[in-house]
């Protein structure tokens, strides 16, 4: 007898009869568990959306306001990132006109850089009465601009008094 490979002389391995597959049902059977698993994950876990419309959203969304606050100060760009991006349109252009009705009227230039702080203050008072008042962006904007104002009259009377303070100093005399 010539026997190659793994040949057996008397193996009959697909013979069905043989062989006791009857106990394999797929309650019992592993693949099926795993595949149970994957399933409940998957319908457990769908409040997190995996869907690639979903992440293309977020993504021109995150890019959007990349493009409108890039020419911004950092810490603006860092709280007002937390807005939406149609908020935070108006609200930049509350802001920049507010800054250029001040300046002008003072006869003065503070750029954004100058009052950055002071701002992001402005806008956490603006977003905490917002959220008191249950009220829009579109609809505080008023209230915005006055803030800005108001804040930027300070500051410019705190620089106005720390530049003559040091003319007018009795004590440097």
């Amino acid at each position: 007898m010539n026997l190659s490979g793994q040949e057996l002389p008397n193996s009959q391995s697909n013979d069905t009869k043989l062989n006791n597959t009857n106990y394999i049902e797929n309650e019992d059977n592993d693949t099926y568990d795993m595949n149970d698993i994957i399933s409940n994950t998957l319908i457990n876990n769908n409040h997190h959306s995996n869907h690639t419309n979903h992440q293309k959203t977020e993504f021109n969304n995150d890019a959007l306001k990349f493009q409108v606050l890039e020419e911004l100060p950092q810490q603006l760009q860092d709280y007002l990132s937390k807005f939406e991006i149609r908020e935070i349109r108006i609200i930049k252009s509350v802001l920049l006109k507010g800054k250029k009705s001040f300046n002008t009227s003072h006869d003065t230039y503070y750029r954004l850089e100058d009052v950055e702080f002071e701002i992001v203050s402005v806008l956490k008072r603006f977003k905490e009465m917002l959220l008191q008042k249950n009220e829009t962006v579109e609809a505080m904007q008023g209230y915005l601009m006055q803030s800005i104002k108001a804040e930027l009259e300070e500051t410019h009377a705190l620089y106005m008094r720390r530049k003559n303070m040091k003319q007018y100093n009795i004590f440097n005399q």
